[in-house]
């Protein structure tokens, strides 16, 4: 009885016994065995290893019948039991797979392992090459297509090998068997052997054997963490399974076999062998020709690269992460373009690296679908030193002055200004918020659209104030900047000058809007597998069609002085309409540029946030921006944005650049937007003036004035602010006769205009530390060139009269005053001063802080 229950202690003990109760008839019949009491005894010469057991013995070969019997019995029961409490497992048949992203047409872009930490990749079992069918069951499974799941005669001949041999040497495993291993991994046991026998027989009755063979290459070892013909193709070829060569078919039969052992880009040399005996083999099945195999030989292993397939990580890892379960996506990238873009910006960086910058990222994105053809977040994904699985399309960074082209977009709709419309670049202060250009200089007088293309920061801050920042915070919006998360006061003016942080992405496709005629439409990253094909989307108008070509057109400007030292890179290069930004403290450095067929964006920067003089717009990403143009469209289609209808010519004045009075003696031609209806439609030129001058006094006539000594002459009379400005710059003004107020008939007024103290401001002064003298109040004024001196009043008590170029410093202690400016010909203008100490805003805000 202890005998007959061996099977649940030693099942391969009792197998083995069965076996050779099985061949009793044989081995008695055998000359070589004797009985001497009562055991079998083995003659002279012949080795039977299970004689020394003591398995042979009279009694035994007595309790045959019954031992086999039984044996059977049992056998049978623990076949069926086991068969009923392994599980089949379906689920792991199916395994989660790598994410694979293809480009426009078709081409694999990247691949991203599983979240178990493994390559996998679905292949249709039609696109098999039929050689690797034949080859593979040849040497793994040639009764595949004629048994159930299991060979019983290949698999008790291993197990007598390995008993015999006291290890492992033979498996008998059919590819059904090799699959049923492959769902559940174990310790290559006898107990394993029949789990995945029973396993094998379930999967032959639940699948069909095109099925059993498909799941088997999708689950195949391939080395390391490469599951899968198909991912082997891939990894070490760099293609799909359907175009393998003979060589490379027979070395990925051979790696399954020992996966690390065989593994190309490890131990290259036992690879080709274990390869060579396969074709070996293929030659001797009548698989290949001898040519073939001859040629097969010579072949080399050819290794893909190892980054074959990270063209696009940034990306990959972005829509992966937005919808684990979907493994396919098909995007709108293009692998070449993709390719070329990315490698222009490496050579790039390195240039850069003398000035500490080590990244860029660019998109590039097809204005007629709004398809995204290329998109780089970072030169090199798994460089650690530069930090490039950061995403530089999608990281939120300051744009510098890049918003500045859809602020004067806005003006020009409205028609706040024109084309060569004169506006102010000269220091302000908007309740102590006082903006600088980045040269740290000002311009004075300058032209709406030299403003733009010099990148301007005061002129846009004031154009902003008049046009009210809530309209560029509305189109931004609009115009898909989803970094706009706080109302429009949280911004406030500086917004124009970058003062809300966006991914680059976004500002491209918001670019591409301006190449479109001002209408804004969502980009589009992902195709519909079906068809290759986009959505579409109606789109919104962010700007009007004219509005949006003057932009463009000021933007296509070739000599372009943002570019100090650099411009003439862009001379003979394709036509593009572009802007440059830099952001504050030189962490960021944008390209932007479009033509009727593409809109690409450039960041160069660090993203470390590491600042260098060297990252500016002008001097980095621009010339990165040609390139890409150069690269990607070296030869122009010759069609450039039609001209809208409701864009005309018109003269102006060159020196206001308003419509031209009948002072105005020098013309020039702008374009204007016709339909709008605002005053700069229909504003005319109030800088030109006729003053009558008395010829005697050189003071302006009045009624004392005999009408022979009265001459008309034309005078330039500028407004306080600017006036004031060029008179301290030196720039030559007009020296207009002296008036009175009475005699300004016909005749534009201008009060002064006091700049500082500002209205509304409270001034603290450090009395605890500083003595008062050091606590100057400055007393700054604007006025018309009209005016030759100014006087300063502190509550009704002069107490300054000086010439308009110079300012005036007071200290009169903590309180309240009345300032009042009065000029030489009786204009006033008042602002109230208060001077508090510094110790009261401590206290406030200690009050608030609950100490």
């Amino acid at each position: 009885m202890k005998k007959m229950f061996l099977f649940l202690r030693r099942p391969e003990t009792f197998l083995l016994i069965l076996w050779k109760s099985l061949q009793k008839k044989q081995r008695f019949e055998n000359t070589s065995l004797t009985w001497e009491n009562g055991h079998a005894v083995q003659a002279a010469g012949v080795a039977d290893p299970f004689l020394k057991k003591g398995f042979w013995t009279s009694k035994n070969v007595l309790l045959e019948k019954k031992f086999i019997l039984i044996g059977l019995i049992l056998f049978l029961l623990f076949i069926s039991i086991l068969f009923i409490s392994v599980p089949l497992k379906e689920d792991r048949l199916e395994p989660e797979q790598a994410y694979r992203f293809y480009d426009r047409n078709g081409q694999l872009l990247t691949v991203l392992i599983s979240n178990d930490g493994y390559f996998r990749m679905h292949v249709p079992f039609k696109d098999i090459s039929p050689l690797f069918i034949k080859t593979l069951l040849m040497e793994e499974d040639r009764y595949f297509y004629k048994h159930f799941g299991i060979n019983p005669f290949s698999i008790i001949r291993a197990v007598v090998n390995n008993i015999i041999k006291g290890r492992v040497v033979s498996g008998g495993s059919t590819i059904t068997m090799q699959l049923a291993r492959m769902m559940e991994r174990r310790k290559r046991t006898l107990w394993a052997k029949l789990v995945e026998a029973v396993r094998a027989l379930k999967l032959e009755m639940h699948y069909s054997k095109v099925e059993i063979l498909a799941y088997y290459l999708a689950l195949a070892p391939y080395g390391g963490n490469t599951e899968g013909l198909q991912a082997a193709a891939y990894k070490y070829f760099g293609k799909s399974a359907a175009d393998l060569s003979i060589g490379e078919i027979a070395l990925l039969i051979a790696i399954p076999k020992a996966p690390n052992q065989y593994r190309p880009d490890k131990e290259p040399v036992k690879a080709k062998a274990a390869r060579d005996r396969i074709l070996k083999k293929m030659l001797a099945a009548e698989l290949i020709t001898p040519d073939q195999y001859q040629r097969s030989l010579k072949e080399p292993i050819t290794l893909a690269p190892g980054n074959n397939k990270y063209l696009a990580l940034h990306t990959a890892w972005h829509l992966a992460a937005r919808n684990p379960g979907q493994y396919i996506w098909h995007t709108t990238i293009d692998e070449n373009m993709q390719r070329r873009v990315k490698g222009l910006l490496k050579r790039y960086i390195r240039t850069l690296e003398y000035y500490n910058i080590t990244n860029a990222s660019a998109v590039v994105i097809d204005n007629s679908t709004r398809e995204v053809r290329v998109v780089v977040g970072s030169i090199d994904y798994f460089s650690k030193e530069s930090l490039g699985a950061n995403d530089g399309i999608r990281a939120p960074r300051s744009p510098g002055s890049t918003l500045k082209p859809f602020l004067y977009g806005l003006a020009l709709q409205q028609g706040l200004i024109s084309e060569k419309k004169i506006l102010y670049d000269i220091p302000i202060n908007y309740a102590g918020y006082s903006p600088q250009n980045y040269s740290k200089e000002f311009v004075g007088l300058v032209r709406m659209r030299d403003a733009l293309t010099e990148s301007l920061n005061v002129a846009a801050v004031r154009l902003s104030k008049q046009l009210g920042a809530e309209k560029l915070y509305n189109l931004l919006k609009d115009g898909g900047i989803s970094t706009l998360n706080q109302p429009v006061d949280y911004y406030g003016l500086p917004l124009v000058l970058g003062g809300v942080e966006v991914k680059l992405i976004e500002l491209t496709n918001l670019y591409a809007s301006l190449a479109n005629g001002g209408i804004f439409k969502p980009y589009k990253i992902l195709q519909d597998p079906a068809n290759g094909k986009t959505s579409e989307s109606p789109g919104k108008r962010l700007l009007s069609e004219e509005a949006a070509w003057l932009v463009t057109h000021i933007l296509t400007d070739v000599e372009r002085p943002d570019f100090p030292e650099s411009w003439q890179f862009s001379k003979n290069r394709p036509t593009i309409a572009w802007k440059t930004g830099t952001s504050y403290g030189h962490q960021d450095a944008w390209g932007i540029g479009y033509t009727p067929e593409y809109t690409i964006g450039v960041w160069v920067g660090n993203f470390s946030g590491a600042s260098s003089q060297g990252l500016a717009g002008s001097k980095t990403a621009g010339p990165i921006l040609f390139d890409l143009f150069q690269a990607l469209q070296p030869t122009s289609t010759g069609q450039w944005f039609a001209k809208p209808d409701g864009v005309k010519t018109r003269k102006v004045c060159a020196v206001s650049g308003k419509l031209p009075s009948r002072h105005c003696t020098r013309l020039i031609t702008e374009y204007y937007i016709e339909t709008t209806t605002s005053a700069s439609r229909i504003e005319r030129c109030n800088i030109h003036q006729v003053i009558a001058v008395d010829r005697q006094t050189g003071k302006q006539a009045d009624v004392s004035t005999s009408p022979g000594n009265i001459e008309k002459k034309v005078f330039e009379i500028w407004p306080p602010e600017i006036a004031t400005h060029l008179l301290k710059q030196g720039v030559p003004v007009d020296n207009v006769p002296a008036y009175d107020i009475e005699n300004m008939a016909g005749q534009t007024y201008y009060p002064p205009v006091i700049l500082s103290p500002v209205k509304n401001t409270v001034y603290y002064q450090r009395l605890d530390k500083l003595d008062i003298s050091d606590h100057g109040i400055k007393l700054s004024a604007a006025v018309t060139n009209r005016v030759r001196k100014i006087f300063w009043f502190l509550d009704d008590q002069l107490i300054s009269e000086t010439s308009v170029k110079e300012d005036v410093f007071i200290n009169p202690g903590p309180g309240k005053y009345l300032v009042t400016l009065m000029d030489d010909v009786g204009g006033t203008a008042a602002v109230e001063l208060v001077i508090k100490d510094h110790r009261e805003l401590e206290k406030m805000e200690d009050k608030k802080r609950g100490r």
